[in-house]
């Protein structure tokens, strides 16, 4: 049986290969005839493959990292603390610059966590920290502290003129499958004080001592978000803020936002809603500036919005329609705005022309107002602001890879729109507060339409250097008031950085502004009252900052503010601090 078994299974085994051999040969003498008869093969070619004999050679390297394209994998944000430059005006009181900042070139770092101390005349402080702490895969701890004090000390000036500035906030994110949120909750505390006295107003020096000047903030609130990128519910946006001061004003303000995404047509349909309430109320009643014991507003918007674009053009058609509640007088406003804009490539990347009409109602708030000006008083008239309408056209692009350039005009409409103004000295009163010696400020309202005219270029020769300068001029047209009170006649921002190599970094920023105007009112014992409009001069504000990094994680940094010395007054008898020196270190880490 062994013989046979071994006997057959070799047989089978021939026959096999036998039966292979013949059908494959009958397919190709088939398929070759095919062939013939279409013309395809005109000579006949004998090819004799070699067998392939694998060598240790032929492994190569991979040169591509694998790419996870999974919804479950989460895309962390690269955090970089980097030292930015930006205009800054060399008052005591270091205000942040408005200007949108330059895309520069940052100090090598590889860390979460970013802090810094710099002490300077005046007895100037600033300190900042940036810190994320990674719960999990899925989770961050993010903490932000920044502090800006100085003891004062302005040439000239008679009254107390400390200033310090603290605000913290602590946030909280989470990713999952389906959706992100994050809260974060905010505090502040700031200190000013009313330091400026007009040259028409004088006081013996044995009461200078006695005016309480000094006018302070206290504030906390909470953010968070949801985000969710599918469906019709897209996410949701909340604020919330209670702020007060010494004097007994207080506010709060919250502030919802839900939005949605329809498809009702091809087009899927933006839709967002908005809840803007805000109420507050003040103790003081001061002689000299107009103000509201209480304010309560209630703003109820929706947004619809459709956007079409190809790859020269964008258009964005769009409306707001709101419900304005003025819950204290009883009275209610519906407007309806513009949301258009649009923007096409006529020349690709070297030319895209774009214009469109915005408009909005804008709630004012007394936080608002302080961060705006900090000598105004502690009474106020709080009400929003109607934007008609903001039509604007422009043009951007680039004449070289690294020059670009932006140009626009617009033309604004504002009802009620804020203006500060100088408060009225009442020679008739004899009891006086801090604030009321002719050294604060008030909000009037009045209409104004406001011609603009924008240029700016950019500059990117390499990574290490890039340089913007930009400028506006404004033409006012007031309803009521005889000026637009405290607004410049033009604007303009300079911001370089040079990253020399990957230990030094220089900033340089300029800031200039033109004339604005100011009212001085005062009242007496006489018939009449003197009423004149004081011009503010124009003033030019240069900075500098020298950074270097003295290892990985130790740098050390230089500034310099207001280079030129000039005691300019932002607000009118407000001067700022002249030279402005200030050396410090910092330090990057992760826990």
């Amino acid at each position: 049986m062994l013989y046979n078994h071994k006997f057959n299974t070799s047989m089978r085994f021939k026959l096999g290969i036998s039966i292979g051999l013949f059908l494959v040969s009958t397919a190709l003498s088939f398929a070759q005839e095919d062939k013939e008869e279409q013309g395809d093969i005109d000579t006949e070619r004998l090819i004799i493959v070699k067998p392939y004999s694998p060598t240790v050679s032929d492994a190569f390297k991979i040169k591509q990292n694998p790419v996870i394209n999974d919804s479950t994998e989460r895309q962390k944000k690269k955090v970089n603390y980097t030292i930015n430059s930006f205009p800054v005006a060399s008052t005591f009181t270091p205000a942040k610059g408005r200007a949108a900042r330059v895309q520069q070139q940052a100090l090598p770092t590889s860390f979460d966590n970013y802090a810094s101390l710099g002490v300077g005349n005046y007895f100037n402080v600033d300190a900042a920290f940036f810190g994320r702490i990674p719960l999990s895969r899925y989770q961050d701890l993010n903490l932000s502290f920044t502090h800006q004090s100085t003891q004062g000390g302005i040439d000239g000036v008679d009254l107390d003129d400390e200033f310090y500035d603290t605000q913290l906030k602590l946030g909280y994110e989470q990713e999952t499958r389906s959706f992100t949120w994050g809260t974060q909750i905010n505090a502040l505390h700031q200190s000013f004080n009313w330091y400026g006295l007009p040259q028409e107003f004088s006081i013996p020096e044995p009461l200078l001592d006695g005016i309480e000047t000094g006018h302070a903030y206290l504030g906390g609130g909470l953010d968070a978000y949801l985000n969710t990128g599918e469906g019709v519910f897209q996410g949701i946006d909340l604020s919330y803020m209670r702020f007060a001061d010494n004097w007994g004003a207080g506010e709060n303000r919250l502030v919802l936002t839900p939005k949605f995404e329809l498809p009702l047509t091809q087009m899927p349909v933006d839709l967002e809603l908005k809840f803007d309430y805000v109420n507050g109320n003040f103790d003081e009643q001061p002689n000299n500036v107009s103000f509201m014991p209480k304010y309560a507003y209630l703003n109820s918007s929706i947004s619809p919005r459709i956007v079409l674009s190809d790859q020269d053009y964008s258009v964005q058609l769009g409306a707001e329609l709101v419900y304005s509640m003025d819950v204290e007088n009883e009275k209610n406003n519906f407007y309806i705005y513009p949301k258009v804009s649009g923007s096409y490539r006529l020349a690709g990347d070297y030319f895209t022309v774009y214009g469109g009409a915005q408009g909005g109602l804008k709630q004012n708030s007394y936080y608002g107002f302080t961060q705006n000006n900090p000598f105004v008083a502690p009474a106020l008239v709080v009400a929003p602001t109607d934007k008609q309408y903001d039509v604007f056209v422009g043009g951007k692009g680039k004449f070289t890879e690294a020059l670009s350039y932006n140009v626009k005009a617009s033309y604004q409409n504002e009802v009620n729109k804020a203006l500060f103004k100088h408060s009225t000295d009442n020679q008739n009163v004899t009891s006086r507060e801090g604030y009321e010696y002719f050294n604060s400020f008030g909000v009037v309202y009045d209409e104004v339409n406001t011609l603009q005219l924008f240029a700016e270029l950019q500059l990117d020769i390499n990574d290490q250097f890039n340089l913007k300068l930009n400028g506006s001029f404004y033409s006012y047209g007031e309803d009521r008031e005889p000026e637009a009170w405290n607004l410049p006649q033009f604007e303009s921002q300079l911001m370089l950085n040079y990253a020399i190599d990957q230990k030094w970094l220089i900033s340089a920023s300029m800031l200039a502004m033109g004339e604005r105007k100011d009212s001085l009112f005062i009242i007496n014992s006489t018939p009449e009252s003197s009423a004149q409009t004081q011009t503010l001069d124009a003033f030019i504000d240069a900075n500098l900052r020298v950074d270097y990094q003295f290892t990985e994680q130790w740098g050390f940094f230089l500034r310099g503010n207001n280079l030129l010395g000039d005691n300019y007054e932002r607000w009118y008898a407000y001067p700022t601090q002249g030279l402005q020196i200030m050396a410090g270190a910092t330090y990057q880490f992760d826990w």
